[in-house]
Order: structure tokens, then C-alpha cells, then sequence
């Protein structure tokens, strides 16, 4: 398993996150956080999907 940290900040009517090492997404709710941070690092690193741990920070 593969850990990164991510962090999300709310930008008006979506939200911003930053993946430490990746790249930066957005995602429509807090909800979705979680996910988009986990898909960005998929496409970026082309790691298993059940291999990433993604810890977010709400700010």
C-alpha cells in the first residue's frame, strides 16, 4: 500500500485538493474528496486502485 496526503480547501461551489507529489484536482462536494484525491493518484502514478491510501486534510 502507498500513502500520500492530500489536502482540500473549499473554493466558492467546489473544492480544491492538493495531493502531496501528485497534483492538484477538484471535486463538486466534500463527499467526493476522498475519491477524486484517490482517482488523481491512480491516473497519475498508475498504481493499483486498492493500493492507495490517501489521508485528506479538510481545511
Amino acid at each position: 500500500m502507498v500513502g500520500y496526503t492530500a489536502t482540500a480547501i473549499c473554493e466558492g461551489d467546489h473544492w480544491v485538493i492538493d495531493v502531496d507529489g501528485v497534483g492538484t484536482t477538484e471535486a463538486a462536494s466534500v463527499e467526493d474528496v476522498q475519491e477524486m484525491a484517490v482517482d488523481l493518484v491512480v491516473a497519475t502514478t498508475h498504481a493499483a486502485h486498492e493500493d492507495v491510501q490517501v489521508d485528506v486534510r479538510i481545511l
